[in-house]
């Protein structure tokens, strides 16, 4: 098992009564899967991204990562995020650089490495322009690059195309597709958290819906359908048919 929350629970201090926002969540994570995880908003998905990748501490409960606890940041994650995260001073290879120079790669390794990356994203041609130049899914194919660059063990994806109009959201499902299925690449593991069903059915080989306030696992689906999958396909309607509807009964 790569990944496990075992009876996890958060709760918030704040100036009021404390809020709990995820009760009592485990969830197991294999290698090698791409598990979506849906709900409402205010359900605590991006909670528990940020539990898996060690950013805040679980209330109660324990998150393993290959069987170890975890007592902090988990080096062997990476994250994208929904809203880019891209520091607007620094040029494309720069912004992907910086996990590297955090992890202290030296320079040239990092600037290879990125450069391996801008490649593998489809961003060639543009490694010295700045944030302010590129388009909302160029920005996000540096989010991308630059959570691949550090070659994770797990990505996490907390609704990374949310933000993108619906041409160029197709276009980025689909290479992240191949870019999991891609054996030369480190990544062989994504959670990811979405809004959208549909998108969840398309990518997943699991989709864990976490609902009610405060947030709790409901259901946890397989997704027996091959791919590339046909969203017209009575199998494929009837799995996104079930999720809203148990989405909409909580």
């Amino acid at each position: 098992m790569l990944l496990k929350l075992d009876h996890v629970s958060k709760i918030y201090q704040t100036d009021g009564p404390p809020a709990t926002v995820l009760a009592d969540i485990s969830m197991d994570i294999k290698s090698n899967e791409f598990v979506c995880v849906v709900g409402p908003s205010g359900s605590g998905k991006s909670t528990t991204l940020r539990l898996i990748n060690g950013l805040m501490p679980p209330s109660s409960g324990s998150v393993y990562f290959k069987d170890r606890p975890m007592t902090g940041i988990n080096l062997q994650c990476a994250m994208v995020f929904q809203n880019f995260a891209l520091l607007p001073w620094l040029t494309v290879r720069q912004n992907i650089m910086l996990g590297l120079e955090a992890r202290n790669v030296l320079p040239v390794d990092a600037k290879k490495k990125a450069d391996l990356y801008i490649d593998k994203v489809g961003l060639d041609g543009f490694e010295n322009a700045y944030p302010r130049e590129l388009s909302g899914g160029m920005k996000q194919r540096v989010g991308l690059a630059r959570a691949l660059a550090i070659e994770p063990e797990l990505l996490l994806m907390d609704e990374p195309f949310s933000a993108l109009d619906p041409l160029t959201s197709i276009n980025l499902r689909e290479e992240l597709l191949d870019i999991w299925a891609d054996p030369n690449l480190a990544v062989s593991t994504v959670v990811m958290v979405t809004h959208n069903i549909e998108e969840a059915v398309e990518l997943a080989d699991r989709v864990v819906l976490i609902a009610g306030r405060p947030g709790r696992i409901v259901a946890d689906i397989d997704i027996a359908i091959p791919r590339p999958r046909n969203k017209n396909s009575d199998g494929f309607t009837r799995y996104v048919d079930s999720i809203f509807s148990l989405m909409a009964e909580c």
